[in-house]
Order: C-alpha cells, then structure tokens, then sequence
C-alpha cells in the first residue's frame, strides 16, 4: 500500500478553498502526527528486519514471526488506513464549508 502524504493532503484542502483556514491548520496538524508516527514505527520495524538479517539465520527465524514486528505491522497499517481515511474525507469537503465558522 502506498502512504499517503501530508503534502497530498495540503494540496487537496487548497483546491477546495481552505489555504490557512482553522480546517487546514487542524488537518494538517493531524496529518503530521500521524506521519511522524508512521516514520517511527517503520524504522521500528525495519531496525527488526536488519536484526534477522544481519545476526540471525534467516532460514530458520523471520522477522514475520517477532511479536514485536508483528505489533509494529499492525500499527504501520492503522496508520495508513487512517492517513488514506483522512485523505479520502478530504476530498469529500466542499468549496465554502468551514465547520469552524458559523
């Protein structure tokens, strides 16, 4: 599954109007933490899968059997499901509709 950037998402809010708005801060803040989230539980799992690599036999132990890594998968997923929800929501705002203002 490809990730879907905070950039994605930036680009998308200002074709639909909101550049700076309340909704574009909040969304973008959001995004952001879950980007930085992601980052951080896929070199996680990474630094687990050069573990196996480098010290372990990889014929007889996978990094896809490690509790750890298969939490830190889980999570890495969630992440991306819900960056692409955000994403997906996104899209579906329209022009002049600021929930923040009344």
């Amino acid at each position: 599954m490809r990730v879907v950037t905070v950039k994605a998402i930036a680009k998308e809010l200002r074709e639909r109007g909101h550049y700076l708005d309340e909704l574009y801060q909040i969304t973008i803040a959001y995004a952001t933490s879950l980007h930085v989230r992601y980052c951080a539980v896929d070199a996680k799992c990474k630094a687990i899968e050069r573990y196996y690599q480098e010290e372990l036999d990889t014929d007889k132990y996978s990094w896809e059997e490690d509790d750890e890594w298969t939490a830190l998968d889980d999570e890495r997923s969630d992440i991306e499901d819900e960056l692409d929800n955000l994403f997906n929501t996104v899209i579906g705002f329209e022009y002049d509709c600021n929930p923040f203002k009344k």
